[in-house]
């Protein structure tokens, strides 16, 4: 008697229908990495990691150019849907 199939409603087959779904609504998304999480505790976990603390560390050395490019992000962005 092994193990008995859970079905479609176990939480590895849910986030797995989920990821084969594609971009999600986001939520938990890091700007600095380009990071999209899934959910809270995986948004905790990057915040967590050292690839995302290398990133901040890289911010606060130099912020204001990292800003200047969001900014520049943003603006094309608005320009782009308001010439629609």
């Amino acid at each position: 008697m092994g193990k008995e199939k859970a079905g479609f409603l176990t939480p590895k087959a849910i986030g797995n229908r989920i990821k084969a779904k594609g971009l999600q609504k986001l939520r938990w998304y890091c700007q600095m990495c380009n990071k999209q999480c899934r959910d809270e505790n995986g948004f905790k976990c990057h915040c967590m990691s050292e690839s995302h603390q290398r990133q901040m560390q890289m911010f606060s050395e130099n912020s204001g150019r990292y800003m200047d490019e969001f900014s520049v992000a943003f603006e094309e962005g608005v320009l782009e849907i308001i010439a629609r």
